[in-house]
């Protein structure tokens, strides 16, 4: 490591400065390496198909010299040129034409993602220490956003789907009956926060809920990220911009064709504007970028005026779902009357039975599907990428911008993969008509210690705020021994990031069997240390 000395005249003082090196690359000795865009080169010549975000698919929608262009259209708020967060110019047409559009108070365009949208929306409602009622199946930035204003958070646990460990709707009887809990010990909340559609494409009934809210002016907040592409479905009033939530966070990157990080913050109540602006300009950068606002005006712009892509996208997943009932142990979730309402754009496949064992060897090895195997072997033998992978199963995002062929192409690829399954299954002696084939909802195995097993999920005991529990000094400890102690961190898979335990709750024995049992599967878990001796949690003080 290089240093070097400097000489301050007015101070009189040498200071010594590291160079690390420095020089060596100026010299040409060494030379820098661009990682991301070298293996993104890469990754793009290995024709991986993206069932994920974002919408787009990486493919030129609109067209356009858009993306050709790009640097050509990275601007700045310099004369002549419009503020994204003080709009005079054309950002105030742009924003006044979407407000017209989506039929709201206001709507803001995000540059830091529905993130920033969701820690907007709570600061705006929830004065710091104050009461949030909140689907357990909340999205981590809502979590974050009430750990930071440090509120008392009470929790509606949705059913969850017949057969599955996917979480059902929220329902305007829930949402009652829990305010009625909360009024009884004067804890009615601040806010109301709720996901729909979920990750998994299940709507909630947000009217009804509004409903039951309008009696206590509790605002309703809904983390829409993915059900931007619903008011341009043929039943717009699934979305809840058109249901009459107060405040509604879009990814338009998700299920539009966007650029990644982009979002819009719908507005449908006008007491809550001022605050709302006020909070944008603590959460949005101070250096907007030109080309998020314009791809989210072109993603808007396109799929308002051009309505025949999104009717033509609904024939293609009617067919696909359609041909998908003839798979056996890869199944389709079709909820039909379990929840509210469903998002068809989702392709979740519940996955069950075994997979061959490697060649040559004994299939009394083979070993049982789970959702990981079956997005490793999509990935790596047929180039199809999905979106996040449960325990037994996977997520397909789709978008207007996937083509026939692409639908055609998947379906080829899960019949074999499932005739491989049942293959399999009968080497194993079981009854494939066993496994529910004539029902029309996909059905999970039994299992005893399931994560969010279908008598429910967990809701472990609330000890302190996760705000407070934040604050405290924490330190690891091994899971497995770690029951009596409060969890300091939030712990839970990504994607979709829905919480297992949060701050200031106590780690029970089924905390533990949950978070093992999904580190053992495979899911990418966040909150947890692996050493060679087991897995760590993050802890305050055990409860005495």
């Amino acid at each position: 490591m290089e240093t070097g000395w400097f000489y301050l005249q007015r101070t009189g003082i040498f200071l010594q400065i590291r160079f690390s090196g420095l020089s060596s690359y100026r010299t040409g000795e060494i030379s820098l390496k661009e990682y991301i865009n070298q293996y993104l080169d890469r990754y793009r010549k290995g024709d991986y198909y993206p069932w994920h975000m974002p919408g787009h698919k990486r493919q030129d929608v609109f067209k356009d010299d858009f993306w050709e262009n790009m640097f050509l259209r990275d601007f700045t708020e310099a004369e002549g040129l419009d503020d994204l967060h003080e709009p005079e110019l054309f950002m105030k047409d742009s924003l006044e034409q979407m407000q017209r559009f989506y039929g709201t108070e206001k709507t803001y365009m995000m540059v830091n993602g529905a993130t920033g949208g969701i820690l907007t929306a709570l600061y705006a409602c929830a004065p710091e220490g104050e009461s949030v009622l909140m689907g357990r199946n909340c999205h981590k930035s809502v979590c974050h956003a009430v750990s930071l204003l440090n509120l008392k958070p009470e929790y509606v646990v949705p059913e969850l789907l017949p057969g599955t460990d996917i979480f059902a709707d929220i329902t305007p009887k829930q949402m009652e009956q829990a305010l009625n809990e909360l009024k009884k010990t004067d804890r009615l909340p601040a806010v109301v926060v709720i996901t729909s559609p979920t990750y998994e494409g299940v709507i909630s009934d947000i009217c009804g809920i509004k409903n039951v809210l309008e009696p206590y002016n509790i605002p309703l907040i809904v983390d829409e990220a993915h059900g931007a592409h619903l008011p341009f479905m043929p039943k717009r009033n699934l979305s809840a911009v058109a249901a009459g939530a107060d405040l509604v966070i879009q990814s338009t990157h998700k299920t539009l064709p966007s650029l990644t990080q982009t979002a819009l913050l719908h507005v449908n109540r006008k007491e809550l504007i001022p605050k709302v602006e006020r909070y944008l300009h603590i959460f949005q950068t101070s250096s907007p970028s030109y080309l998020f606002t314009q791809s989210m005006e072109k993603a808007v712009v396109y799929a308002g005026n051009h309505p025949e892509v999104f009717d033509a996208y609904r024939k293609r997943l009617k067919h696909f779902r359609k041909k998908c009932k003839e798979l056996r142990h890869i199944r389709l979730l079709q909820p039909k009357q379990t929840c509210y309402a469903y998002d068809k754009g989702k392709l979740v496949f519940t996955v069950s039975g075994v997979h061959p064992a490697e060649p040559g060897t004994d299939s009394r090895n083979d070993i049982p599907a789970t959702g990981p195997w079956l997005a490793h072997v999509l990935a790596a033998e047929y180039q199809q990428v999905v979106e996040m992978a449960g325990t037994h199963h996977v997520i397909l995002m789709t978008s207007f911008a996937d083509k026939k062929k692409a639908f055609e192409h998947l379906y080829e690829i899960l019949k074999h993969i499932d005739s491989e399954l049942t293959e399999a299954a009968d080497k194993a002696g079981r009854n494939a008509d066993q496994m529910n084939h004539a029902d029309s909802m996909s059905v999970l195995p039994d299992m005893e210690n399931a994560v969010l097993c279908s008598t429910g999920f967990h809701l472990p005991e609330q000890v302190m705020t996760p705000g407070a529990a934040w604050r405290l000094d924490s330190s690891r400890e091994k899971l497995a021994e770690a029951e009596g102690s409060i969890a300091a961190d939030y712990v839970y898979a990504y994607p979709p990031g829905i919480a297992v335990i949060t701050p200031g709750e106590k780690i029970d024995g089924q905390v533990i069997r949950d978070i093992t049992q999904m580190v053992e599967t495979g899911l990418n878990m966040i909150g947890v240390e692996y050493q060679t001796d087991g897995i760590y949690i993050p802890v305050t003080e055990p409860v005495r």
